[in-house]
This record gives C-alpha cells, structure tokens and sequence, in this order.
C-alpha cells in the first residue's frame, strides 16, 4: 500500500515558530503532525522571493537552473515538476491554495490571463480548493479581526500569544507580515 504524503508550505512563517520545535506558540495540529510524519526541522528557502523559492522545491532545481528569478516570472514547461512526478506515480496531487508560479509564456496567448498573474497552479495538480480574496475560507474571518474573534485586534500585534512578553516587539502577528526578525 502507497503511504499518503501531506507537503505543507507556508508563505512568510519563519520555520522556527512551531511548538513541536521548542516555541513557546500553540500549534496543536500542526505539532500532531510533525510527531507521526518526518519534520523538515533545518530546511531553508533557496532564495526569495515566493515565486523563485517555490519553483526550487517543485522542481528539485537551484534558482540559477530553473531561472524563475521574481515573482511573475515563468516557469520553463520543460522542467520535471513534484506534482507530475507524483501523477506518474499514481498519485493525485491536490492543492489547496496556490503554487505561486506563472506558465511558461510560449505556452500562453499573450493576452491570456494567465500571463497577469504568479498566483497559478503549477501542471499537474489537480487544484481542490484555490486562495483567493473573497474566497469561501475567508467569509469565516471577515469582520473578525486577525485572530478570528469578534472584535480581536489587526494590528501589528494581532494573533501573538499572549502572556510570552512578545508584544511591541515587532514580531510577526499574522501570517503575510514582512517583517521578520531572522532565524535565531
């Protein structure tokens, strides 16, 4: 029987801010995960920013060698790809959100919509849910606040756990904020 693999990547969360890696951060679902699979504790991205960090590990290539060099930039199509290879192994590679990569232009119309955005579906995945604003997963939150509660904060310290003396202290909050300290 084939194992079921769950790849998990996150945009902008420093690796370290897990509980199973000592953090003093509640992370329960994630923590169960890393206990019964294998945790990537010491991965670093290849370079920045999302498009170009992505495209390494979905094609196993240096940035130098898959030359998707800023966000927007396409991906050659004649590159091997994590998910093409999981189908010829006969997997179904699901996604839920998005892969940030644009297709390789010479495969595109030149006024095909594709070609105004890197938020697309890397070949190969079959795409059971995408992340986009005003998506179904974010009814839920709206109003909410940052941490998902009536009247919660969306500041810059929105969603720290409390009580660990983290606050004004220019951490990241949310996911999606830019300011991280580094890797320590």
């Amino acid at each position: 029987m084939r194992p079921n693999i769950l790849l998990i990547t996150a945009d902008q969360w420093r690796g370290d801010w897990l509980g199973a890696l000592g953090f003093p951060v509640q992370t329960p679902a994630l923590d169960a995960l890393a206990a019964e699979g294998t945790l990537f504790a010491r991965h670093y991205a290849p370079c920045a920013p999302c498009s170009p960090a992505r495209a390494s590990p979905h094609t196993g290539l240096y940035q130098m060698n898959h030359r998707v060099v800023w966000n927007g930039a396409g991906l050659d199509a004649r590159f091997d790809t994590l998910a093409l290879a999981a189908r010829r192994a006969g997997y179904l590679p699901t996604l839920f959100g998005y892969t940030d990569t644009a297709p390789d232009p010479r495969h595109v119309a030149p006024r095909d919509p594709a070609r105004r955005t890197f938020e697309g579906v890397l070949p190969g995945f079959h795409l059971r849910q995408g992340l986009r604003p005003g998506a179904a997963w974010r009814a839920p939150r709206r109003g909410r606040g940052a941490a998902g509660r009536p009247g919660a904060a969306d500041g810059p310290d929105a969603g720290l756990p409390r009580g660990l003396g983290l606050a004004g202290r220019g951490l990241p909050g949310r996911l999606g904020r830019s300011s991280l300290p580094p890797a320590g």
